[in-house]
């Protein structure tokens, strides 16, 4: 379950009204840029532009693919990149705590950006207390670290936001 959406205050959409749009209505929300991609693949990497930057059209949210030969491929994967900068880099005030959705989801997972964006703007509003941020989530500190350190983007986010405080980093399990 997506977390509630926030009112918002001006005509851009939160980042969770972001985050909730299908993949077609989100591609409307950037600009697409298609360019050669330098780097490893030989013969093949470098025939056509199929390498992907999508950017919000106010600029502050980038994510680029060029994994792939195929254009589609990584207009998808840029799409999905894109979520999860928005999860990691934009926080939202959280009415309720508490994560009723699953809590092993992949990253390819559609839901996985909301559920990222979710536990870390309750770690935010925590100040970023692992041990009462699990107890506002409804989890263990255990699952809640375990969760985090299967993510690299979100373990380093996460020890940003407790070095800014001053707090020690945590430490993978």
């Amino acid at each position: 379950m997506l977390p509630s959406l926030m009112p918002s205050h001006s005509d851009t959409p939160s980042r969770n009204q972001f985050l909730a749009l299908e993949d077609d209505a989100l591609l409307r929300q950037c600009r697409q840029e298609n360019y050669r991609a330098s780097g490893p693949g030989g013969q093949h990497r470098n025939k056509t532009d199929s390498a992907v930057r999508l950017s919000l059209l106010d600029g502050s949210v980038v994510a680029t693919c060029s994994d792939h030969r195929s254009q589609h491929r990584n207009r998808a994967e840029a799409l999905r990149r894109l979520r999860i900068v928005l999860a990691i880099e934009r926080r939202e005030r959280v009415k309720n705590e508490a994560w009723d959705g699953p809590w092993k989801l992949g990253r390819k997972d559609r839901r996985y950006a909301a559920f990222l964006a979710h536990v870390l703007d309750v770690l935010a509003s925590h100040d970023w207390a692992v041990g009462l941020a699990a107890e506002g989530l409804g989890t263990s500190t255990g699952k809640l670290i375990r969760s985090l350190a299967r993510d690299p983007q979100a373990w380093n986010a996460v020890n940003k936001g407790r070095a800014e405080l001053g707090l020690v980093n945590l430490r993978m399990p």
